[in-house]
């Protein structure tokens, strides 16, 4: 049975509908996050889980209570932001107590559960010192101890490593995976960054638009995208969606052509021959010609990134598409060559050319 439920959830401001009817189950010791591009709506809806916005239209229901008119202190969630949020001139220690003051905590157990978190998040030296003595991912650490120690239902995120440099947001993602299985609680997180999805969440929810376009387990959603939006939106790099024919059809496979480049894909519902569709091909799914033969199609390498063990290339298509793929790191490809590919088999993805849903 779902800890909290979701239900037809809607917000507008103004005459702008930020969410249009949202539903969400969430287990209990769940890992959500909600995934989307900026103006999506997932802040919106975690700052009305937290009771920091009025849920307009749905009904928010944790652990079998309904939520839509409790206040945010008496929901039982802690939320962590992306500025901190700390008070600069209150300690560590302060800042983490001070919810518990509020909730007039007796002393003992403050201490307790502040020594206890610190414990969890490695910042016991760090207890007397004030914010702006500490670095961004102590800062960060600070926050989240400070929720912790209230022991809410669930636990927010909002994008909390935007502010943070890459290494420091590898870490914390580590950091955050083994609290969140330490803790064994329920989280929801807000992000735009599909690396910290496929991370941190059991459960991703994409979003456009105010809509969910697919909810899923991290690999599913990454081997299964539903329409051509979620494909371009979840991997790194991104998807390639080429302009493409139908060139042949038997059954349930169909071949299809994208400037010279042909593969075949198996689908529920192939379109005819002829039909214009969009086909899916992740960068390492497409293995370079060493030694192209006449009429394979050439590309032109614009750039190339060189990762170490892998590169990616970026090409352009005789017809002006781009196309990015994935080369052995040893390979000594640079901007200026030409190059060939093909396409795994069985690795493509076929989207339709108008409205972007799967075949």
């Amino acid at each position: 049975m779902s800890y909290m439920q979701i239900s037809g959830i809607r917000k507008t401001f103004g005459t702008f509908e930020a969410l249009r009817g949202i539903d969400i189950d969430i287990a209990k010791r769940e890992f959500v996050v909600l995934l989307g591009p900026s103006g999506c709506g997932k802040s919106t809806l975690l700052r009305m889980i937290a009771g920091l916005e009025d849920i307009d239209a749905g009904d928010l229901v944790i652990d079998g209570e309904r939520m839509n008119d409790v206040k945010a202190s008496k929901r039982g969630i802690s939320m962590v932001f992306q500025s901190y949020a700390l008070y600069p001139h209150k300690t560590v220690r302060q800042n983490m107590e001070f919810g518990l003051k509020v909730a007039r905590q007796p002393k003992e157990e403050r201490q307790k559960r502040i020594a206890d978190a610190a414990e969890i998040l490695q910042i016991t030296p760090l207890l007397d010192r004030t914010p702006r003595e500490l670095s961004g991912g102590q800062r960060q650490r600070v926050a989240i101890g400070r929720a912790i120690v209230r022991e809410p239902k669930v636990f927010l995120f909002d994008e909390p490593l935007s502010n943070l440099d890459a290494s420091l947001r590898l870490q914390m993602r580590v950091e955050l995976a083994r609290l969140h299985k330490e803790l064994q609680a329920t989280m929801v997180y807000v992000t735009h960054d599909q690396v910290e999805a496929m991370t941190l969440a059991d459960k991703i929810v994409v979003m456009r638009d105010g809509v969910i376009e697919q909810t899923g387990a991290p690999l599913d959603i990454y081997r299964n995208p539903v329409n051509a939006f979620v494909a371009g939106f979840i991997g790194s790099p991104s998807m390639n969606l080429l302009k493409a024919r139908v060139t042949a059809a038997e059954g349930r496979r169909v071949t299809v052509d994208a400037c010279g480049i042909d593969t075949e894909v198996e689908v529920d519902a192939p379109p005819a021959v002829g039909t214009e569709v969009t086909l899916g091909l992740r960068p390492e799914h497409l293995e370079p010609v060493l030694e192209p033969a006449a009429g394979d199609t050439m590309l032109d390498v614009l750039a190339c990134e060189r990762l170490g063990g892998v590169s990616f290339a970026l090409t352009r298509m005789p017809d002006g598409q781009d196309l990015t793929l994935q080369l052995d790191g040893n390979l000594p490809t640079t901007a200026g060559d030409r190059l060939s590919c093909r396409a795994r088999p069985g690795e493509a993805h076929l989207f339709n050319a108008e409205t972007g849903a799967r075949y």
